[in-house]
């Protein structure tokens, strides 16, 4: 009888230990059941400024929302997007010349592409400078994304954002690929690093389409300024 009561509280106690472990992945997705989210293009990539993003952000830390802002590169065009609740960025419709859009990242096969994510070196509030460099080695039919996700916080009175950023290379070729990954992953961005995780590429994809933002971030901590830095061309 003892022997198997150990045996039970030893299978709890393995079980706990397990949950603990999935917890540091766990990824928290925007709450769509009780907002209705949208992808926008920004055909005003100019007026995206600083002001603006403080504003949004203001309104995410009330409600404890998230947004992901997009930089999509192919060949030498470029777009900006942003992904958000869509009564939040309702007021921006005119200033941003926002453009609703099916979500793009539909129909990517995992075999055509590289995912990985950022982060810092160090904890904390972080700078960091333009990464846009090696844009002009992509070819007309490769392209880039750079994502974005915020989740909105107050630092002495200061709106920041913690950031989950992540990174994809698009090419038919593996052999472009291959050459194309290195200029993208060692970017001069400050801090900035790539982040090993143990996730497949489909994984990593299902986590872009999701604009998640995973409970242990390693990405920076960015005021607006800095946001939009890593934004620009």
């Amino acid at each position: 009888m003892i022997l198997w009561i150990a045996l039970f509280l030893l299978v709890v106690a393995i079980s706990f230990v397990l949950a603990l472990r999935s917890m540091r992945d766990y990824q928290d997705i925007p709450q769509r059941k009780k907002e209705e989210y949208g992808l926008f293009l920004i055909r005003q990539p100019g007026n995206f400024s600083a002001q603006i993003l403080d504003h949004i952000g203001k309104a995410m830390l009330v409600d404890g929302l998230i947004i992901s802002l997009e930089r999509l590169f192919k060949g030498s065009q470029a777009a900006l997007t942003i992904f958000g609740p869509k009564r939040m960025l309702d007021q921006f419709m005119e200033s941003l010349s926002l453009l609703e859009l099916e979500d793009y990242t539909e129909g990517y096969s995992s075999s055509e592409v590289a995912v990985w994510e950022m982060g810092v070196r160090e904890t904390g509030h972080q700078s960091v400078n333009t990464v846009f460099e090696n844009i002009s080695r992509l070819g007309a039919d490769e392209q880039f994304f750079w994502q974005l996700v915020l989740g909105a916080k107050k630092i002495k009175e200061t709106i920041v954002f913690q950031t989950q950023i992540r990174a994809v290379v698009y090419s038919k070729d593996p052999l472009r690929r291959k050459v194309l990954v290195p200029l993208f992953e060692n970017l001069q961005a400050g801090s900035l690093i790539k982040v090993p995780k143990p996730f497949s590429t489909e994984q990593m994809m299902d986590f872009y389409r999701l604009r998640s933002l995973g409970k242990d971030s390693s990405g920076p901590v960015l005021d607006t300024e800095a946001v939009i830095r890593l934004l620009k061309v």
